[in-house]
């Protein structure tokens, strides 16, 4: 469906298509694992001030967030400014992306080098492609096209490239710092050209049973961890089964559950000649759009000791529930929202498939609406390519969402 307000953007951006794939192209050849982004982001903060942006980057070491961080060096937001800083009482709309990627694994099983940026068969393959510097390249140039064309905005524009996505989230935190709060928020991740409303959050934990070593000839005279740890796993397995099947959502209706539980890690013991004395495992837990974390915790944490009530080894071997850091909160946004309208009508105007999706997969999202922001989440790619030996984007998908992204925030009230 055509619209002819938008008649002189999409000759903008579609003039631009040939650059926007090799921009996506060259942001892949600089690799910026977790903890190596600052390479990547003066990249974009250089492309951003040649073309008129304010810029500045946050970082990470003079902030009191670093002492949370395993890694601090040299990481730094960068924070763009395509339409110049806000002033009091401006609504802000956050344009959010990550810079950093997750590690490559076995390079050899790549079919294309995963940092080489190859382009080939409409695709730009590599690590980033879909998670999420086909998003950047996308938002990017939507906001310089708006920015060239003049197109007069409601809403004042604030682009936050963030570091740690893929570990603790700590880029978002601190760019949360910045002022004024947002109103409203578009985080960058490939939802397959839908958009996400509803995201489940996750928090992670670890689980630790304990008891007494013996030798395998006489395992009678040890106290068997694991065996006490599988009673705890299936304990959190039925808690996390039941709570699924309690929660029903319209957009989450194309998955199993909308709140998946994992394990991740399982060990046990040190040598196979002996009675285990430790067992642990790692994994992650579901979270409801909108429940406080702390809740769900509570509901675990009384399933465990619920588990082991009648354990006689308990009150000498006491198990552990260790909570690994912060929880990504889940959310929810109205389909009457202002920012979910803007992006329907833009995605009905570029194509006619408005579909309104639930996410599943941690991001920064909650962030923003734990802050009070309006929030959605859109980008190119498939998801199920993110973390993956294939990774890659078709340069239709990252122009259609160039597109789709424009006159979204263009169509913002």
């Amino acid at each position: 469906m055509q619209d002819d307000r938008y008649h002189d953007l999409d000759g903008e951006i579609t003039a631009s298509a040939e650059g926007l794939a090799d921009f996506l192209a060259n942001s892949i050849r600089i690799p910026s694992v977790t903890g190596t982004e600052r390479a990547v982001a003066d990249w974009y903060a250089a492309w951003m001030q040649q073309r008129g942006w304010e810029t500045e980057h946050q970082l990470l070491s003079e902030s009191p967030l670093a002492q949370t961080e395993d890694i601090v060096a040299d990481r730094a937001n960068v924070i763009g400014y395509p339409f110049g800083r806000p002033a009091t009482g401006d609504r802000v709309v956050v344009v959010n992306g990550h810079l950093d990627v997750v590690p490559v694994g076995d390079e050899t099983a790549w079919t294309h080098a995963p940092f080489a940026g190859t382009r080939i068969g409409d695709r730009v393959h590599g690590r980033g492609t879909v998670d999420t510097k086909g998003g950047i390249a996308a938002a990017l140039h939507a906001l310089d096209a708006l920015r060239r064309i003049g197109t007069p905005l409601s809403v004042v524009p604030v682009v936050h490239l963030v570091i740690g996505e893929e570990t603790t989230g700590v880029g978002t935190r601190l760019a949360l710092t910045t002022a004024p709060a947002p109103a409203a928020a578009i985080v960058l991740e490939p939802t397959g050209g839908g958009l996400v409303t509803a995201c489940s959050g996750l928090q992670f934990f670890a689980v630790e049973a304990f008891g007494r070593a013996a030798h395998s000839s006489a395992p009678w005279r040890g106290v068997d961890a694991l065996a006490r740890l599988l009673r705890l796993r299936d304990a959190m397995v039925a808690t996390a089964n039941a709570r699924s099947a309690a929660f029903q959502h319209p957009r989450f209706a194309d998955v199993p559950t909308g709140i998946p539980f994992n394990i991740g890690t399982f060990t046990a013991g040190s040598y196979r000649a002996a009675v285990p004395d430790a067992a642990v495992m790692t994994g992650r837990i579901g979270l409801l759009p909108g429940e406080d974390p702390a809740a769900a915790r509570r509901v675990f944490a009384a399933a465990l000791a619920a588990a082991v009530r009648d354990d006689p080894y308990e009150r000498e071997y006491p198990h552990e529930l260790i909570w690994s850091g912060e929880p990504y909160p889940g959310w929810e946004t109205g389909d009457e929202d202002p920012l979910v309208a803007a992006f329907v009508a833009a995605i009905d105007t570029v194509d006619g498939d408005a579909a309104l999706h639930g996410f599943t997969a941690g991001n920064d999202a909650g962030q923003y609406a734990a802050a009070g922001a309006s929030t959605v989440v859109f980008g190119p790619g498939d998801a199920a390519l993110a973390h993956t030996t294939e990774e890659s984007v078709s340069e239709a998908d990252l122009l259609r969402a160039t597109r789709i992204l424009g006159r979204a925030i263009a169509g913002l009230s």
